[in-house]
């Protein structure tokens, strides 16, 4: 009876040295997990890499624009027409008016017409005897100025009474269109000459020069 006694004792020693040794190992296993962590599923991206070469005919810049980077960043907003039109006016200098210097016109100076030059002679017609087809003329001259001087006398008649002059004395006769030339001098200053001529006419009437001058001076007729 006491060698049976014996030999159940160790069997339950060995038992539970058996479940200590199973506990132990289940709690290492159970702290290694806790430790390193159940595994998780890999969920990054794969990385793309763009090829060198443009496929398919597409131009680097629509790559860029195709990939999710560029797809995903909007486009900068452009500004507005009108926005841009006032910023382009506000920022253009204001021109200040010009102001108009007003020029007043010189004064016009009135100068008097130049008066013509003293005359140098003096000058008197009349006629002397006349009857039906002709007549005597006779011109009285003086010199006003202070120097000998040569003088001209221009004496003119109507055409209709076709007057011709002949016979001159102290003077000189010349025809010029219409008028009878007559010249002489030098004369003297103060002094006077007396000259004369025959004329005949178509006209039985009395007859007076239409134009008489001596050196452009109108003479007296009488």
């Amino acid at each position: 009876m006491p060698g049976k006694h014996t030999t159940v004792f160790p069997l339950r020693r060995y038992s539970f040295i058996a479940a200590a040794a199973t506990l132990l190992v289940v709690l290492v296993s159970w702290v290694a997990v806790r430790a390193v962590g159940p595994a998780q599923p890999d969920n990054r991206v794969p990385l793309l890499v763009q090829p060198t070469v443009p496929l398919g005919g597409a131009t680097p810049a629509a790559l860029v624009s195709a990939s999710p980077a560029a797809a995903s960043t909007p486009p900068p907003a452009s500004p507005s027409p009108s926005r841009s039109a006032s910023a382009s006016a506000s920022a253009r200098p204001t021109a200040k008016p010009t102001e108009k210097t007003t020029t007043k016109p010189a004064p016009r100076r009135t100068t008097a017409a130049p008066r013509p030059p003293a005359a140098s002679f003096t000058a008197a017609y009349r006629t002397g005897a006349s009857w039906e087809r002709g007549f005597i003329g006779a011109v009285q001259v003086t010199n006003t100025s202070g120097q000998p001087r040569a003088w001209t006398v221009r004496i003119a008649y109507p055409a209709a009474a076709g007057v011709r002059v002949g016979n001159v004395w102290n003077a000189q006769l010349t025809r010029q269109d219409d008028a009878f030339v007559l010249t002489g001098g030098p004369l003297a200053p103060g002094a006077t000459a007396n000259l004369g001529f025959e004329a005949s006419k178509q006209v039985r009437d009395a007859i007076q020069p239409t134009a008489c001058t001596v050196d452009g001076a109108p003479c007296r007729v009488s």
